[in-house]
């Protein structure tokens, strides 16, 4: 999603039975969509994985196919929110993990650079700042896809 530097990063659910390492970008992102924010009560804040992904605690993960393309991972222990996983396809054929960055052990590389599904964003909230960073609405993001 973003031109942004790449950091390596760890990060683990809330009781510590799911870790993670991967290499990310240091652009952090919100998702506003109808599904996302029912799944995070509000917009879920990511970062993009880039190549390989180090899962431990396997056994502990829970996945939703939360539609043709995508599902969602979380700790079935204790219910943290883990990634949002693009599945494999053309162009992608090993998928893409994006993780939540709450999740993410240290945060201080990131940089809040991009908003999609902006057109679906409730009215009771916003962020500041708009104009610093590229906001993205259901059908330019879906057109990236295709």
């Amino acid at each position: 999603m973003s031109d942004t530097e790449l950091t390596e990063v760890s990060g683990a659910c809330l009781c510590g039975k799911v870790t993670f390492a991967a290499s990310v970008e240091t652009g952090l992102g919100a998702c506003h969509c109808g599904m996302c924010r029912q799944w995070s009560a509000g917009p879920f804040m990511s970062v993009n994985a880039v190549g390989p992904v180090t899962l431990t605690g396997k056994e502990n993960i829970g996945r939703y196919s939360s539609s043709d393309w995508a599902e969602r991972g979380f700790c079935n222990q204790c219910g943290s929110n883990l990634f949002y996983r693009l599945l494999p396809r053309k162009g992608l054929p090993d998928g893409q993990y994006i993780f939540s960055a709450g999740a993410v052990s240290d945060q201080s590389k990131f940089q809040f650079d991009h908003e999609v599904f902006v057109d679906h964003a409730p009215h009771w909230y916003r962020f500041a700042d708009e104009a610093e960073r590229k906001r993205m609405t259901e059908a330019e993001l879906l057109k990236q896809f295709e």
